[in-house]
């Protein structure tokens, strides 16, 4: 559960004292919304899928797990990947959002409010260095890019192609052709990595 960080103090842990909690399918890490520069990033390694959101806004997602099981990345409770993971797990326990604020998430075992040998992350409403990421001031111009870029696709043209606890997944069957639809098409083959 994300909450914002404003007015409050807090530090972060070790992820070595974690059983890779942000990494389980079972604690409901499913998918993470993307914005246009991530497809290049992570269409090797994970699916790039669709779901439609609240107002059948058509809104691009990897798949980071079954839902069931942890990220395929996941050994030994460290991350294989770790210099080529996605935007979404740099960032964590942060996330930015759509209104240019910075969320953090409250179930992270790594979070605190004091310092006990901890790295601070967050005072006096300013990001400590160490997590300063430029996605932060941002992420509100490229969010509303990526909804540009899709806007004007019609729900026909695209396909159911996995239902996972409940949320649906779609794939692009439609004309438009696109680098990012290209990287797309490209990523389905990582569906596999998810059995």
């Amino acid at each position: 559960m994300f909450t914002l960080t404003t007015n409050k103090q807090l530090y972060f842990g070790n992820c070595s004292n974690c059983e890779a909690n942000c990494c389980n399918g079972k604690n409901g890490i499913i998918f993470s919304q993307i914005i246009l520069e991530d497809f290049k990033k992570v269409y090797e390694r994970f699916p790039i899928v669709f779901i439609f959101g609240n107002l059948n806004y058509i809104k691009p997602v990897i798949l980071l797990t079954n839902g069931k099981d942890y990220c395929p990345y996941l050994k030994d409770y460290k991350c294989t990947i770790y210099e080529n993971r996605p935007t979404v797990c740099r960032l964590y326990p942060l996330s930015p959002n759509l209104d240019n604020q910075i969320y953090f998430d409250l179930n992270c075992p790594e979070i605190a409010y004091k310092k006990n040998n901890n790295n601070l992350i967050f005072k006096n409403n300013k990001l400590s260095e160490n997590f300063h990421n430029d996605i932060f001031e941002t992420y509100q111009d490229k969010y509303v890019k990526t909804h540009l870029e899709f806007e004007k696709l019609e729900k026909k043209d695209f396909k159911k192609i996995k239902t996972i606890n409940n949320l649906d997944f779609f794939q692009y069957i439609g004309k438009v052709d696109s680098k990012f639809f290209k990287y797309h098409q490209d990523s389905l083959k990582n569906l596999d990595n998810l059995k």
